[in-house]
């Protein structure tokens, strides 16, 4: 065995420990940080959910975090930034039980009713934040073309786009132009959400139907006889 040849291999070794041994603090503190991080966001959700934008300090939102106000200036510039982050992590969610919704070929009927549910069902959930959501960051005059330029809007669109898209493919859907079936929808869907902050005068169950029929009577491909 040359000279050194055992050394090298140690050193070698070591350092791949030291090196192991780096990267897991290094995960550990990333994991404790995204915990931080959604435990603030969540705090935010809950109070701006109960006291509206207006009442929703920095002070009242590190009481709920149980944290000192002054930590909450480690992760979030100011109190907008924090609260555009509350609204960026809420549409995350809705965006990935959307995207489960949908995994997979199904039926254009089932797969349409799968989306307005879990949309219905995620609003109901979460209706007083996203109340105040819509009254104070998404106003009647806000354009839907500014809506689309939102890069968690337009990824929204993009999937109900490509699943559109392929029921046209599979001759479920007639040959029209996926984007602004997706559009017509999320936007439809939209309003409804709005109109049920004002009145409750259907079930969720009735809505999702509603919507569905809807949709589907007016895209389904026509079943030939």
């Amino acid at each position: 065995m040359p000279p050194g040849t055992w050394y090298s291999d140690r050193s070698v070794i070591l350092l791949t420990e030291e090196f192991m041994s780096v990267k897991a603090a290094e995960t550990k503190e990333a994991v404790v940080e995204e915990f931080r991080r959604h435990t603030i966001l969540r705090a935010a959700r809950h109070v701006i959910a109960r006291r509206g934008l207006a009442g929703a300090s920095m002070q009242a939102i590190a009481d709920e975090a149980g944290i000192a106000k002054g930590t909450l200036y480690l992760y979030f510039r100011d109190r907008d930034r924090l609260v555009d982050d509350a609204a960026n992590r809420i549409f995350e969610e809705l965006l990935a039980r959307v995207h489960a919704a949908l995994d997979g070929e199904h039926p254009l009927r089932e797969s349409l009713r799968a989306l307005v549910r879990t949309n219905l069902e995620f609003f109901d959930a979460n209706q007083e934040f996203l109340r105040v959501l819509l009254e104070t960051r998404e106003p009647e005059h806000v354009h839907c073309g500014r809506r689309r330029r939102r890069p968690l809007y337009a990824r929204y669109l993009e999937l109900l786009s490509g699943h559109l898209a392929a029921a046209v493919k599979r001759g479920e859907m007639k040959p029209l132009d996926p984007s602004r079936v997706a559009l017509f929808l999320a936007e439809g869907m939209r309003a409804i959400l709005k109109l049920r902050l004002e009145r409750r005068d259907r079930s969720t169950a009735e809505d999702v139907e509603w919507i569905v029929e809807m949709m589907v009577s007016g895209i389904g491909a026509r079943k030939r006889t």
